[in-house]
């Protein structure tokens, strides 16, 4: 790898770090819906319905301040995805400050399939009335 691409890397690997850390300290500071400037979910404003990603602002708050529990009834899907994406950030973050490349994994389609159908399965789900967390 040349030095040029290893250091845009490393570049790229500390502005999604420091975009996370600024990110995260705007929404320790300022709660969703009450202070602050945090934009409406564009779907819910058009349709009235929630999206895959609908509390996930507030839920983060919530997740912020310790507190899982409400972190969870605002959106489950969120908090159960962070560990993975922590995981790909710090695999990414490793790969670029030691100048390897990132090693590819190739997923199978069926298993692209099934996350596609958790996520539409969990977006149905909540727009019923079956829905168990307030919204």
């Amino acid at each position: 790898m040349r030095f040029d691409e290893i250091v845009k890397k490393r570049l790229t690997a500390l502005l999604i770090w420091l975009s996370i850390v600024t990110g995260a300290t705007y929404l320790f500071i300022f709660e969703p819906g009450k202070t602050g400037f945090f934009p409406n979910c564009p779907f819910r404003m058009l349709t009235g319905f929630t999206c895959p990603g609908c509390g996930s602002t507030r839920g983060l708050h919530r997740l912020l301040h310790g507190d899982i529990v409400s972190a969870l009834e605002f959106n489950p899907l969120m908090v159960l995805s962070l560990p993975f994406l922590l995981y790909a950030l710090v695999r990414y973050t490793v790969a670029a400050v030691s100048g390897r490349p990132l090693q590819r994994h190739n997923l199978d389609a069926k298993y692209i399939w099934m996350l596609f159908g958790v996520i539409m399965s969990f977006w149905i789900f909540r727009n019923t009335r079956f829905y168990p967390f307030p919204i």
